[in-house]
C-alpha cells in the first residue's frame, strides 16, 4: 500500500510541477528560446518556475525510492495516471478546452492502467 502511495505522490508532484510551469508562462504569450536567452534572470527567478523545479527535484528523489520498491514495468505505467490529472488540471484550473476525443483517450489510459496493475499470472 505504501508503494502505491509513493507512486501517487510522484504523480502529484509531476502534475504540480506541470501546473507551475504553465503558470510561469501564463500571460507571456508564446515564449521562445530567444526570449529566455535574452532575459534569463526574468525566467529563472520567476517564483512559479522555481516552485516547478523544486517539485521536479522532490519528484526525482521520490521516484528513486519508488524504483527500489516497485517493478519498473509496473511503476512507470502507473505514472501515466499523471496524464489524466494533468488533463483535469488544464480544464478545471486553466480553463482549457476538452473534447470527447480527449476524454476517450483518458478512458483508454485508465483501462491500460487497470490492465497493467493486474497480478501477473505465471505461464504454465
Amino acid at each position: 500500500m505504501v508503494n502505491y502511495l509513493l507512486v501517487a505522490l510522484g504523480v502529484l508532484l509531476n502534475v504540480g510541477a506541470q501546473m507551475a510551469l504553465k503558470k510561469t508562462g501564463e500571460g507571456a504569450g508564446h515564449i521562445s528560446l530567444d526570449a529566455i536567452i535574452a532575459d534569463p534572470v526574468r525566467w529563472l527567478l520567476n517564483p512559479w518556475f522555481l516552485f516547478g523545479l523544486v517539485l521536479y527535484a522532490v519528484s526525482v528523489i521520490n521516484w528513486l525510492i519508488v524504483l527500489t520498491r516497485v517493478d519498473l514495468s509496473l511503476a512507470y505505467p502507473l505514472s501515466s495516471t499523471g496524464f489524466i490529472l494533468t488533463f483535469l488540471a488544464g480544464v478545471l484550473v486553466f480553463g482549457e478546452q476538452w473534447s470527447a476525443t480527449r476524454v476517450a483517450g483518458l478512458v483508454v489510459i485508465t483501462v491500460g492502467v487497470i490492465l497493467i496493475t493486474r497480478p501477473v499470472v505465471p505461464h504454465v
